[in-house]
C-alpha cells in the first residue's frame, strides 16, 4: 500500500510537488508536476490507497463559487468560512477561510477539480492542511512555512515521520517538504490516527489525533 502527497500550486507554471510513502512511512518518490495530466500518470502509476491534497476540496455551504460578482450567499452569512477552518481557529491554528473573493481562490477551483477528477477515476481522496499536522505533531514552534527557518526546521523533524529520506535532504524545498508531511497524514488516516473537523456537506479536513488524557489523569 501506498500514500500520496500533494502539495498544489495555482498556476501550472509553478510545479506543485509529490510525494509517496509506503505503509511503513518509508519514502518511495519526491517529486513534482505541472499539466494535471502529469498528476494523473502519477498516480496511475503508483496506484496509492489514498491521495491527501493540502487545499481546500470544498465551498462553503451555499456557495456555487467564490466570485464576488456572483449571487450566491452562504447559508450562514456570520460565518467567515467552512466550519472546518472555523474549528481550526478555535485551535488556534492559523488559516486561510473560504469565501468569497479569496485570494487563494484559483488554487481552490484547481483543488476541486482535481478532486473530482480523480474520484471519478476511483480514487480515494482527503483534504489535509500541513500547517495544522505540524503544528499538532511539533508543537507551536513549528516556524511558518515562508519563514527563512521553515525549510531547516523540517528537515530536522522530517526523518523522524519518515524514512529514507538521506538522499533526498539536501535536494527538499518546502513545497516537498509539505508534500511529504501530507501524504505521511494519509497513512496516520489510514491507520485510524486521525480527527476529522468539519461537516459532510462543506468537506471535512484531517487531522492527527489530538493527545487525551484519561479522566482523573
Amino acid at each position: 500500500m501506498s500514500y500520496l502527497g500533494v502539495d498544489l500550486r495555482t498556476s501550472t507554471k509553478h510545479p506543485s510537488a509529490v510525494s509517496v510513502i509506503d505503509d511503513h512511512s518509508q519514502v518511495d518518490f519526491i517529486g513534482s508536476f505541472s499539466a494535471d495530466s502529469d498528476l494523473f500518470q502519477m498516480v496511475e502509476k503508483y496506484r496509492p490507497t489514498l491521495i491527501a491534497i493540502g487545499t481546500p476540496l470544498g465551498l462553503p455551504e451555499g456557495l456555487c463559487c467564490l466570485e464576488p460578482a456572483c449571487k450566491c450567499k452562504l447559508a450562514t452569512p456570520q460565518k467567515k468560512g467552512r466550519q472546518s477552518e472555523l474549528e481550526l481557529a478555535r485551535m488556534g491554528i492559523s488559516c486561510f477561510f473560504t469565501n468569497k473573493g479569496s485570494i487563494i481562490r484559483r488554487l481552490i477551483y484547481r483543488a476541486i477539480r482535481l478532486n473530482r477528477q480523480l474520484a471519478d477515476s476511483g480514487h480515494r481522496m482527503i483534504e489535509v492542511y500541513p500547517h495544522a499536522t505540524k503544528v499538532i505533531l511539533f508543537g507551536d514552534k513549528v516556524p511558518p512555512k515562508n519563514s527563512p527557518r521553515s525549510l531547516a526546521f523540517m528537515k530536522e523533524q522530517l526523518p523522524g515521520l519518515v524514512t529514507g529520506l538521506d538522499t533526498h535532504l539536501d535536494t527538499l524545498d518546502r513545497n516537498a517538504c509539505d508534500s511529504l508531511i501530507n501524504a505521511h497524514t494519509a497513512l496516520l488516516h489510514s491507520q485510524d490516527a486521525t480527527d476529522l473537523v468539519g461537516t459532510a456537506q462543506e468537506g471535512f479536513v484531517a487531522l492527527p489525533k489530538l493527545i487525551r488524557l484519561d479522566a482523573g489523569q
